[in-house]
């Protein structure tokens, strides 16, 4: 048979003793395979660090535009039926009352609690007009993505609109206005 004379030998039929030994100061080391493990996973690791981090940063940004959307929602609600999002009554002393409590009481996060705006951007003019409320907040990458997605910007917008038919007019029993157009701070940065 002729596979029996190569049985304990390389494919190429010499024995690891019979080999060449490589020549020069370095020789001996082109033979080694030790270290090839460390140099292969430092070459590697940067693409995979990236991966990782950038599916966990993924994910924040999604639990954040969730969160942005439902307190759009909710806003929109509260102001639908002239009450404040816990439920308590509106006071025309405080026409900013929905759009403060929906940072301030409904916001989870503190990063997110720190840059989001929300904002009555339409007041209907009586029951059966609409209402909207708009509700942002710029995310900003961790800086190992962020140098990454550089053509981003260095964040995303995320941003969430929602629009309900108002069920009662937006005034009190004096008929003073209960809630404005503007986001918490009383002005119209970030509303538009």
């Amino acid at each position: 048979m002729a596979e029996e004379p190569l049985r304990g030998h390389p494919v190429t039929g010499i024995s690891p003793e019979r080999l060449p030994r490589p020549r020069g100061r370095f020789g001996p080391l082109r033979r080694e395979q030790r270290g090839t493990a460390l140099v292969e996973f430092a070459l590697i690791a940067p693409l995979l660090f990236l991966l990782i981090f950038g599916v966990v940063d993924f994910g924040r940004a999604l639990d954040y535009y969730n969160q942005v959307t439902q307190l759009a929602g909710q806003g929109a609600r509260a102001a639908a039926v002239n009450r404040n999002p816990d439920g308590s009554a509106l006071s025309s002393a405080n026409p900013y009352s929905i759009q403060q409590q929906l940072v301030n009481t409904y916001t989870k996060q503190p990063e997110l609690k720190k840059g989001i705006v929300a904002c009555i951007t339409h007041v209907p003019s009586g029951p059966g007009d609409y209402v909207t409320v708009r509700v942002s907040y710029n995310f900003h990458f961790l800086p190992l993505i962020s140098a990454a997605t550089s053509a981003l910007g260095g964040g995303l917008n995320l941003v969430a609109t929602e629009t309900e038919r108002a069920e009662t007019a937006p005034v009190d029993t004096n008929g003073n206005p209960t809630y404005a157009l503007g986001n918490q701070d009383g002005n119209m940065t970030g509303c538009s």
